[in-house]
């Protein structure tokens, strides 16, 4: 009994541990960064360890583990909590943004392209496209639905392409850590709307400095231009990493966390564990800018992707008519 006493114990402090690093911002390397982004799921056992306390006898337990509960429940409970839709939303015009990674490797490509267009998107994100994926797309009647393109391909196997169903303008590329970046202006109802497509280097060590670069970077984007914002993607990150945590701090709003749905998962496809693929909204700044709504958000399986898409549907309200 002692052994399993020890044992437990142990266990909580590890997770204690886990959640320190997460409150402090120190995630570093490739462990770090992985088990901070899945805390949510990581510190799932700590309930179990709070019930074990009672019949063990062990008061040691029930504090540490008291104290991993709490946390979690700090960390989790507010993007839970979904924020209101106004009047004017429920009216205004509607944006449907998807971003689906395709998965360099996709043995199946045609099929992942049919998924896509079944889900009906406006605006569609892709990372990790390959030519063969860009292929099935067009095959498969993707580009058909949406003719307007971003796409430039950078000097890997992969790109970031962004697909719209009205026309694109100010169309810009921003390239990093061997990523060509879409940036493009889209109308939705007389309102002009900026949209970022993402993809961020993955934080393993190797590129750990790029992955917090990257971030930066699209803060930086972020904040240069007044219009409404959308970014779509996978940005390799969740709400528990320090650097994404400061790119919120721009204005940008999770669209799952607006909904209520800050516990949703999107990698690995089999059995997510983490949240890694996003839109963001912001609103525009200045008297009488257009605002930016989540109306609803949900993720969908892609055929031979090891990442789950992300559909949402955004309205765009004006306040004096246009942008």
């Amino acid at each position: 009994m002692r052994t399993v006493r020890t044992l437990l114990r142990v266990l909580a402090v590890l997770l204690l541990g886990l959640l320190l690093v997460r409150l402090g911002g120190g995630e570093r390397g490739t462990l770090g960064v992985l088990a901070v982004g899945a805390l949510p799921v990581l510190l799932l056992p700590a309930y179990a360890l709070l019930v074990l306390a009672a019949p063990l006898r062990d008061r040691r337990l029930a504090l540490l583990s008291a104290a991993v509960v709490a946390g979690h429940l700090l960390l989790v409970l507010p993007s839970l909590q979904p924020a209101g839709v106004s009047a004017q939303a429920r009216e205004a015009p509607r944006l449907r943004v998807v971003t689906s990674n395709l998965y360099v490797l996709n043995e199946t490509p045609e099929e992942a392209a049919r998924a896509v267009r079944a889900l009906r998107p406006d605006v569609l994100v892709v990372t990790e496209l390959t030519v063969e994926g860009r292929a099935a797309l067009a095959s498969q009647g993707v580009l058909d639905d949406l003719p307007h393109e971003a796409l430039r391909w950078g000097s890997g196997a992969e790109a970031v392409g962004l697909f719209s169903r009205t026309p694109l303008s100010e169309v810009a590329f921003t390239p990093y850590g061997g990523r060509v970046l879409p940036r493009a202006v889209v109308e939705v109802g007389g309102t002009r709307v900026q949209v970022l497509g993402e993809h961020t280097q993955p934080a393993f060590s190797v590129f750990e400095v790029q992955w917090r670069g990257s971030l930066a970077r699209l803060r930086a984007d972020v904040e240069a231009t007044p219009l409404p914002v959308v970014v779509a993607g996978d940005l390799n990150s969740t709400r528990e990493h320090r650097p994404f945590r400061r790119l919120l701090e721009v204005g940008l709003r999770d669209a799952h966390e607006e909904r209520g749905r800050g516990l949703a998962r999107t990698w690995p496809a089999s059995a997510p564990l983490v949240l890694y693929d996003h839109v963001l909204v912001r609103d525009g700044r200045g008297p009488g800018a257009a605002r930016v709504e989540v109306l609803a958000v949900r993720e969908a399986d892609v055929p031979g992707s090891d990442h789950r898409a992300v559909v949402s549907e955004l309205a765009v309200v004006s306040e004096d008519g246009g942008s």
